[in-house]
């Protein structure tokens, strides 16, 4: 398995960079050959706040998992967690998706098979798109006082997705 470590506004010492390698490393035993594991590290804000993002990829799985705390190991761990359950559900789902079924036995971070509920579809909505430039979806989404504005882009006619970020900032996903 291919692991990257990226640090960003934060500099981690060996030990914790062998820890995630060796940890992280444990997961190729679920995935495809080629499987690639991305780790972002950060600071967050001006607080003693750390950020791990941990992405793992291979030709059917994409799992990601993201964790805020005060300490970077207990980030790790938490990560890693998720990231096994999402695994989990995906094995369960779909038996091509990973190389091997799960054995309880074989778990790294549960004592036993977690219950996986289905997710349901609680609620839907239909509306139009509004034809709008980047700045006035950033007006709308104000107005709208949600966290997320779906138009679409009055020069490329495609849809996009307007978002707040936890900084306060806006993220915008563009379609092709």
């Amino acid at each position: 398995m291919k692991i990257e470590i990226v640090q960003r506004n934060y500099s981690a010492k060996e030990k914790l960079t062998d820890l995630i390698e060796k940890k992280v490393a444990k997961f190729e035993k679920y995935l495809q050959n080629g499987a690639s594991a991305k780790i972002v590290l950060s600071k967050a804000g001006k607080l003693e706040r750390y950020k791990m993002e941990i992405t793992v990829k291979d030709v059917n799985t994409f799992v990601r998992s993201e964790v805020e705390s005060d300490n970077m190991y207990a980030n790790l761990d938490t990560c890693l967690a998720k990231l096994e359950r999402q695994i989990v559900r995906i094995a369960g789902k779909n038996k091509d998706s990973v190389k091997v079924v799960i054995d309880p036995m074989t778990l790294l971070f549960f004592d036993e098979m977690p219950e996986i509920e289905p997710a349901k579809i609680v609620k839907r909505k239909e509306f139009d798109l509004d034809r709008l430039t980047e700045e006035q979806a950033v007006d709308q989404l104000e107005l709208v006082d949600n966290d997320f504005y779906i138009y679409k882009d009055i020069e490329t006619g495609f849809v996009n997705v307007l978002y707040k970020r936890a900084d306060g900032d806006y993220g915008l996903i563009k379609t092709k």
